[in-house]
């Protein structure tokens, strides 16, 4: 069974059965039994959480293939790729004790499937092979990385790649993207010495994590824990009433220029990151909503620091709290003030998972009630998404005329419906150069759907009028 996907309901007209299935093999030096790291046991929540239904935990990657590079030397890439990263050759499952566990193999087959464009879109090809792959979820059997191959006359077009999230994380699997495509162009130039320096692999972080300095950065995160959450308020949302609108939970997304623009130009105004800007957005909206001084994020960090953290493939990504003070503040006010706090607090979202639930019954006890964490957001900027923090003084400030235009252009789509979900309330948000994707999760007994559009409409809404009222 494992990587064969024939199964799976074909997506018509696009695309129908693979033309081919070819089987690599692959190697690595790496290889054994071992516990979880702690950003694994953070991620694990998702998975007992949403279990069997666990293919939101899946990761999708198109990477084009060099033209001229030959099938043979595509699929030597791919295994190429998996001798690279341990983190594509491991599997999950559940000890005797009902404990989980990875094992990494030290060799092994992986099937991937071609699929002929036979004269449609190579990318429309690839999206919906990629729909494909990431359907299903990932079950023990499996290494974390399924590959399927777009050919076009029988020419390697695209490979698809999708990585179980157990295994790696969106900065991760940028770095396997990375290497695929340098793999391949090393390949394509005849060179077969390919890349000598090999990433940090998982089995190094959980020796970190064993060690003093581990058990000291986890100290040190808990104690932010402790500061930042008995700042938290009782109830961030609002009381959960009536019935669910639907489904427990729903998923709503906002593709919106107007709001790129316009968190981009008062990023540039308050000499702050975008994400500040957003989150700041989003607080003032929450706390009108519930009459309260501020509102308590749990912000999710990648945590890649240091140059060695910065080349692990694995995932290295947990949360760290937030407290964002609105009360008589302005927007710009309160974004500096997340800039700030942010910079500081994405340090310590570094913690033993299994710590915390003592450190959350002290801080209960001393406050008299149990603080709300179940508002959660991830910004994040993508690749293409332009200036570093030098170079934010250079961003051109949107004029208000234009940003009121390109609303007219926003997007709001309602998404799936979920049954389980930890968190009453979630954001993530993509801020491109040119359009900002926002995704809102929440619990339909809070916002019903009609809501959460207005939400999203607010938020835009809100961006503008700071812009051309400021």
């Amino acid at each position: 069974m494992e990587g064969d996907l024939r199964n799976l309901p074909a997506f018509e007209p696009i695309l129908a059965g693979p033309s081919t299935i070819h089987t690599v093999q692959f190697s690595g030096s790496g290889h054994g039994t071992y516990p979880l790291t702690w950003s694994q046991e953070w991620l694990w929540r998702g998975i007992v959480l949403t279990a069997p239904n666990i293919e939101r935990m899946n990761l999708g990657r198109i990477v084009p293939v060099p033209s001229g590079l030959p099938l043979g030397s595509t699929l030597r890439a791919i295994s190429a790729l998996m001798h690279r990263h341990e983190a594509l050759r491991t599997r999950f499952h559940l000890d005797e004790r009902g404990r989980p566990r990875q094992v990494v193999a030290d060799r092994g087959e992986l099937t991937v499937e071609e699929y002929e464009a036979a004269g449609a879109d190579c990318r429309d090809v690839a999206r919906a092979v990629k729909e494909r792959l990431c359907a299903a979820p990932f079950t023990a059997p499996e290494v974390s990385l399924r590959v399927a191959l777009i050919t076009e006359e029988q020419r390697p077009v695209m490979l698809v790649l999708c990585a179980f999230h157990m295994a790696t994380d969106a900065w991760g699997a940028g770095r396997i993207v990375d290497d695929l495509t340098s793999i391949m162009g090393s390949l394509r130039d005849g060179i077969f010495d390919l890349l000598s320096s090999f990433p940090t692999q998982v089995h190094e972080r959980l020796e970190f994590e064993q060690g003093a300095q581990g058990v000291r950065c986890s100290e040190r995160s808990l104690e932010y824990w402790g500061k930042q959450i008995s700042r938290f308020p009782e109830n961030s949302l609002p009381a959960a009433e009536g019935k669910p609108d639907g489904a427990p939970f729903r998923e709503i997304s906002m593709d919106s220029a107007a709001l790129a623009a316009t968190c981009r130009a008062l990023a540039q105004r308050a000499k702050v990151g975008v994400g500040a800007v957003f989150i700041g957005l989003t607080a003032t909206l929450l706390s009108a909503i519930n009459g309260n001084a501020g509102v308590g994020f749990l912000v999710f960090t990648h945590n890649r620091y240091g140059r060695n953290w910065a080349k692990l493939s694995g995932p290295l990504v947990q949360d760290f709290p937030l407290y964002v003070e609105v009360a008589g503040r302005t927007l710009l006010e309160v974004a500096r003030d997340i800039d700030q706090t942010t910079l500081s607090g994405s340090f310590y979202g570094q913690y033993n998972p299994t710590r915390l639930p003592s450190l959350l019954s002290s801080v209960s006890g001393s406050l008299g009630f149990n603080p709300d964490l179940s508002c959660a957001v991830n910004t994040k900027l993508s690749r293409e998404s332009g200036p570093s923090t030098r170079e934010r003084g250079a961003l051109k400030v949107a004029a208000p005329q234009d940003v009121e235009r390109l609303t007219g252009e926003t997007r709001i789509d309602v998404g799936a419906g979920l049954h389980r979900e930890d968190m009453n309330l979630f954001f993530s948000i993509d801020c491109r150069t040119h359009r900002a994707e926002i995704l809102m999760r929440a619990n339909t007994r809070i916002f019903s759907t009609s809501q959460m559009r207005d939400f999203l409409r607010n938020l835009e809404g809100s961006s503008v009028l700071n812009l051309t009222g400021a």
